[in-house]
């Protein structure tokens, strides 16, 4: 698969037209966030009709469960020898961005059903729908006022290991909101088929590793309502007698804003150490592999996914989850570059509500 066309919708989900003139599609999904992409077209009167706020991409290799993109900025480039143009966007889910909770919420139930509190809590989108899901999740209480749906949602979905995706429906002009989670293919489980990317297997081109330490929180003190000796103070640690001093890292969250309302002494206490739950955060590492066998994706294995990575010559034999993958179409070539694991944090800056 060197290259595939691209379909061009209005955010009415009408088509406008099809892209298959183009130098360079590179298309990146993400696991716990919303994906991205970047276009490199020709100049052409076709193109340019097809570039306007909102309008939809999608991919013609792709089934309608994948996520479409969402044109958001373009720009010309002029070399002096031809002209270009730059289109960039962004994947269904960022939509949620675009909306804030207006009210507060208290919610109390399991991680499929805090998500879906949420998307009907905000200002709906009048085309799009919520589907139903089988997921069995865990227990989650929280609370949430004024709060980007967006972010919120992927601190849920980091939590939760759940993650969701916006696809459009294109028989009925609508779009759905859809909740997956990605499939364990390593060798502890028996329910799927396994995957391990390694030298021995032959399915690594080149590879990247990066490890830090600068983002670890282990011990977190939350701060409830009240003032002085009178304000509820909660602590989550995983400090122990036998943890060296030099790994011990603090944080405060300051939860002043969440209200205790009607809520039980046990029940907004559970809501303040979700909170110092959210703000533990281990060492980081990244892996970064460009793949061989590009056919296996998707169908072999996919983003999500957790899978055996090896790479005998680094001493690296870990179990790690697919948090991104890129597709690059670029000179007559196609490249996958999946990411596994958390991605480098930028430095901890203390957040204010």
């Amino acid at each position: 698969m060197n290259k595939v066309s691209l379909t061009v919708y209005d955010r009415d989900l009408n088509e406008l037209g099809v892209i298959d003139n183009y130098s360079s599609l590179r298309w990146r999904s993400k696991y716990f966030e919303y994906g991205e992409f970047e276009l490199h077209i020709n100049n052409s009167i076709n193109n340019r009709k097809l570039l306007a706020k909102d309008n939809i991409i999608k991919r013609s290799d792709l089934s309608e469960d994948e996520e479409v993109g969402i044109i958001e900025t373009w720009k010309f480039n002029d070399d002096g020898e031809k002209v270009s143009i730059v289109v960039y966007g962004s994947f269904g889910l960022s939509l949620l961005e675009r909306r804030i909770i207006k009210t507060r919420i208290n919610y109390s139930g399991d991680f499929i059903g805090g998500f879906r509190k949420l998307l009907t809590t905000m200002r709906p989108f009048k085309k799009l729908d919520i589907i139903d899901s089988d997921i069995a999740s865990e227990k989650v209480e929280y609370q949430c006022t004024y709060k980007n749906v967006y972010e919120f949602h992927k601190k849920l979905s980091k939590a939760s290991n759940i993650a969701g995706k916006i696809v459009a429906d294109l028989k009925n002009k609508r779009f759905k909101y859809i909740n997956y989670e990605g499939k364990d293919r390593t060798e502890i489980q028996k329910n799927n088929a396994r995957y391990e990317f390694s030298e021995s297997e032959s399915n690594i081109a080149t590879s990247d590793y990066s490890y830090s330490s600068i983002s670890e929180i282990n011990d977190v003190l939350i701060g409830g309502v009240g003032e002085g000796v009178d304000r509820v103070i909660r602590t989550i640690t995983q400090v122990t007698e036998d943890t060296h001093d030099f790994d011990i890292k603090e944080a405060f969250v300051d939860a002043k804003n969440e209200s205790k309302d009607d809520l039980t002494e046990d029940e907004y206490n559970a809501i303040l150490d979700n909170l110092g739950t959210q703000k533990l955060t281990g060492p980081t590492e990244s892996y970064e592999f460009k793949v061989k066998n590009t056919i296996d994706y998707r169908t072999k294995w996919n983003l999500g996914d957790i899978v055996n990575i090896k790479k005998e010559s680094w001493g690296i034999d870990e179990r790690k989850r697919i948090t991104e993958v890129e597709e690059i179409f670029e000179r007559g070539k196609y490249e996958v570059i999946p990411t596994f694991g958390t991605p480098i944090s930028e430095k901890f800056e203390n957040e204010e509500d």
